[in-house]
């Protein structure tokens, strides 16, 4: 968001994050480069005909980046589904390498790495946000995430042999690690271009995807048992976020962590080695510590969630849903008002003009029988 926001700022220094035009169902707008690993799912039927139409859509974009590299020095591409859905398209980072020498362009890849366990905690709250009905520790047995890259190390591995290591920017997702002025991810993202954020540039503060956690997860994960509720944006999701930050507001931000500690540090032993390998070989970190925020441990840990607290938020929607209907309710009757105002006006006009063209009807046949 914030990219898009300082469009014009950006490229008045040389860098430009372009919007191609291509729009993809329930992929946000600001996701410029998603159409390079955009894949539909479709039967066999239909496979050669939308894998072709795919393609032709990834060359054309590398096209459109060729007229902007004429103006632009430098143009800024980003879609979070590249880590982990590049392999749908066959060979992608040597494809999408010589594309761009062909074209005169230079390849050099950002990435920004989140702790694993953080990372998947985050992940499960966010289907369940939408439609997931697993509990988290059914999510994490079933190891339903393997579909992320979660061995960074492996994964910078495979795309370093295309791209080279030294074209490979690593950074980490941990505020206690951004830089630039204001230690942000924005300020560290713009260091890392070679810039600086100052009050020229516009904030993009505003959260759109907030997340929901704790016992107003647990009401939308149960509830995500009804049909009406499987869905990515349901009425449910509003109200919870609305009596969840009511909550906050009252008593504060109070940390849900899902893992318990010695779960959560087994999971994190798998990828020890992988992370140590990060930091030393990508990031020249002599100690090899990657990730430096804490492991935690929670008094809550494994905590079940009493059904008069579970009740007591299904109450606070139903009252909100209530208010916004009272409220949606209000707006129709003074809506409605007016338009019986305007119609009564229309009224009154018409029948005014009604009369006066009596009137000088009337007054035009009296005058010509006095006339004659």
């Amino acid at each position: 968001k914030f990219l898009p926001l300082n469009r014009e700022l950006l490229e008045e220094q040389g860098y430009c994050y372009p919007d191609f035009g291509y729009r993809f169902p329930g992929i946000g707008v600001n996701r410029n480069a998603h159409f390079m690993v955009y894949h539909k799912m479709c039967g066999p039927e239909e496979e050669a005909e939308i894998r072709k139409s795919e393609d032709e859509r990834f060359y054309e974009g590398l096209d459109k980046i060729k007229e902007l590299a004429n103006t632009y020095p430098n143009i800024i591409l980003s879609d979070e589904n590249i880590w982990n859905g590049y392999w749908k398209r066959k060979n992608f980072w040597s494809v999408l390498k010589d594309a761009l020498t062909e074209r005169g362009i230079d390849l050099k890849v950002i990435v920004y790495l989140r702790r694993q366990d953080q990372l998947i905690e985050s992940y499960w709250s966010q289907q369940v946000r939408e439609t997931m009905q697993k509990s988290f520790q059914d999510y994490v047995n079933s190891d339903s995430y393997n579909y992320f890259k979660l061995d960074y190390y492996n994964q910078l591995e495979k795309i370093a042999a295309v791209v080279g290591k030294e074209n490979i920017i690593v950074r980490v997702y941990e505020k206690q690690q951004y830089e630039g002025n204001g230690n942000t991810l924005i300020s560290d993202f713009l260091k890392v271009l070679g810039l600086e954020l100052d009050d020229r540039y516009e904030s993009a503060d505003i959260v759109a995807n907030t997340s929901l956690h704790g016992s107003y997860l647990e009401v939308k994960r149960i509830l995500n048992k009804m049909d009406c509720f499987r869905s990515k944006m349901n009425w449910a999701v509003k109200y919870l976020r609305t009596a969840q930050s009511e909550t906050e507001n009252k008593f504060g931000v109070i940390k849900t962590k899902y893992f318990t500690y010695e779960q959560q540090k087994a999971f994190l032993g798998k990828y020890n080695e992988g992370n140590t390998a990060v930091a030393r070989e990508y990031m020249n970190r002599e100690d090899g510590v990657l990730f430096r925020d804490e492991i935690e441990k929670f008094n809550d840990e494994g905590k079940v969630y009493s059904s008069e607290e579970l009740v007591l938020i299904c109450g606070r929607m139903i009252e909100l849903q209530n208010e916004d209907m009272e409220k949606k309710l209000d707006d129709l009757k003074a809506k409605l008002d007016e338009t019986k105002k305007s119609l009564e006006y229309a009224r009154r006009s018409l029948v005014r003009r009604i009369a006066g063209k009596i009137y000088h009807s009337v007054f035009k046949n009296n005058k010509s029988k006095t006339e004659q």
